[in-house]
């Protein structure tokens, strides 16, 4: 019998989600075995383009910002438009500029753009990372296929690349293993929601010299307005490998269907080559708990997000960031007894509020855009396209301008934050209004050309000094005697008092905030207590 591995954290599952779970808790020294099924990165089609602004400050943080960018193969910068047309070389309908937070412009509210990158390139990038986190240890090619626990731990049963029979040991696991999770069906946790009827099929394809072709300029996301054939399309880098989603397709697109809806969407018969077909239909699902014992789901696992919008791989992202901070602090001794329930607390309502934006997105999509006449060259036709133009402004705008939802994402209400009366300015969907009202993520400045004030943010909780008088030194004494990390950023940034509504703040490892006020001299044990689960 081979010796069971010991580790600390079994991660199951090694997408995007888990990966960036291995580099939270690698780079606060946990020990990680992460298993994954596929030897390599790369295979399959790219459903998770958008890496979002949150997601990629997550990034920053962790040091593999530069990394995705750099093995994106679209610039950053590239494009941030999307344009709606009657077909890729037909008339243009409307255009969207500055989409998804992607520019590459420095603005206040950003510690980091979003990023256009296949998801199979991400995966690549957080995979070539790996090596400065000692204490992960992958397992490509194993698969588990089953678990038990017990009060004191967990055992997945695997198989490792050979064939062999192996068993993985840690203190807690962490399904991050997608929609068809193993470790949910092992749990028995049921996914809730719906399924849309619509069927559709995305394709990769190779079509050189397709973006010279047609008129409209560099975009992410080309949707085709079309009476016959609808979707939308985009490159997925400069060499000539493109994406199509074609909404409304058969159950069994043959690969002469395929070719011809291409080609109906391009308004030409441009020469192609497919090169993958992934039939998918939009799910909305929540799992009914997030954790069991000493089992938790992320991501996928968790959650089955529509992709209109690009909440899926980015709430998941948020998943694992929020669980690791959370197992780091119980595996190293200063988490309460409800910090890890916090995490179904927290990020449960975050999935069920994302899977309903993309809901609302999905009511309208380019079939219910169409009209008669759209591509023609006459006083019809462009009468079509003023009238596509004005719905397409009034119901797809709040789906590329999603700042107000990524950013204004906020935690109020979980007990692990301290809620209070003060200034609390909300956000809308496609409207980021910063608020530093607890719970909310910390709103960014800069404090140089390349220095962002979160950079001054330490591995646990940071005391934010914004205005200039320093806050009691009590503040030290109750971290120590509770072995919480603890941080003093002194900002002496008066002129921030009104973007922050207070004169302190407490922010969390995730960059949320856990407390604000204006007493130099707080009980800053309790705030602590509350903002670690234990009370």
């Amino acid at each position: 019998m081979i010796e069971p591995i010991e580790t600390e954290v079994v991660i199951v599952g090694g997408g995007p989600v888990g990966l960036t779970l291995a580099h939270e808790l690698g780079s606060r020294g946990v020990a990680c075995e992460l298993v994954e099924p596929r030897p390599e990165a790369g295979q399959g089609s790219p459903r998770c383009k958008q890496i979002n602004p949150r997601s990629m400050e997550i990034f920053r943080r962790l040091g593999v910002a530069g990394a995705i960018r750099d093995n994106a193969r679209l610039p950053f910068g590239w494009s941030d438009t999307a344009v709606f047309c009657a077909s890729l070389t037909g008339h243009r309908i409307e255009r969207f500029d500055g989409i998804f937070g992607l520019s590459d412009i420095q603005r206040d509210e950003l510690a980091e753009p979003a990023q256009w990158c296949g998801q199979n390139r991400v995966e690549e990038a957080l995979r070539g990372c790996l090596d400065r986190r000692p204490t992960v240890s992958a397992r490509w090619g194993w698969t588990v296929d089953g678990l038990r626990q017990d009060a004191d731990g967990v055992t997945a049963e695997a198989v490792d690349a050979g064939g062999e029979r192996r068993l993985i040991s840690g203190r807690y696991l962490v399904g991050a293993d997608g929609g068809r999770s193993v470790v949910r069906r092992e749990l028995g946790i049921r996914l809730s929601g719906q399924t849309h009827e619509v069927r559709n099929v995305q394709a990769v394809f190779s079509a050189p010299g397709l973006s010279q072709a047609h008129p409209h300029g560099p975009a992410v996301q080309y949707w085709v307005v079309n009476p016959e054939v609808n979707g939308l399309m985009g490159p997925l880098d400069t060499e000539g490998t493109w994406w199509a989603i074609i909404i409304g397709a058969p159950e069994d697109p043959t690969a002469a269907w395929v070719e011809r809806a291409l080609h109906t969407m391009i308004g030409a018969a441009h020469p192609l080559e497919v090169r993958l077909l992934d039939p998918w239909t939009s799910r909305m699902l929540v799992a009914d708990r997030y954790r069991q014992g000493r089992c938790f789901l992320a991501g996928d696992a968790a959650h089955l997000n529509p992709p209109w919008g690009g909440f899926g791989a980015n709430t998941g992202i948020g998943d694992a960031v929020d669980l690791g901070w959370k197992l780091a602090a119980d595996l190293r001794g200063w988490a309460g007894p409800g910090l890890l329930d916090g995490y179904e607390t927290e990020r449960r309502p975050m999935a069920v509020r994302a899977i309903a934006e993309a809901a609302n997105n999905m009511r309208v999509l380019t079939g219910e855009l169409a009209r008669p006449a759209l591509d023609d060259d006459t006083e019809e036709g462009g009468q079509a396209r003023l009238k596509a133009a004005e719905l397409v402004r009034r119901t797809k705008s709040s789906e590329t301008y999603t700042l107000g939802f990524v950013l204004g994402a906020t935690y109020a209400g979980s007990p692990l934050v301290v809620a209070d009366d003060g200034p609390a300015p909300e956000s809308r969907t496609s409207v980021y209004r910063p608020s530093g009202a607890p719970g909310g993520r910390l709103p960014h400045v800069w404090l140089g050309r390349d220095r962002s004030l979160y950079d001054e943010l330490g591995p646990g909780f940071t005391l934010v000094e914004v205005a200039a008088e320093a806050a009691d030194a009590r503040w030290e004494s109750a971290a120590r005697e509770r072995g919480v990390p603890f941080t003093r950023h002194h900002l002496h940034r008066p002129d921030l008092t009104g973007l922050y509504g207070a004169h302190y703040l407490l922010v969390r490892p995730d960059q949320h905030i856990a407390w604000r006020g204006d007493d130099p001299s707080p009980d800053a044990g309790a705030i602590l207590d509350r903002a670690r689960g234990a009370s």
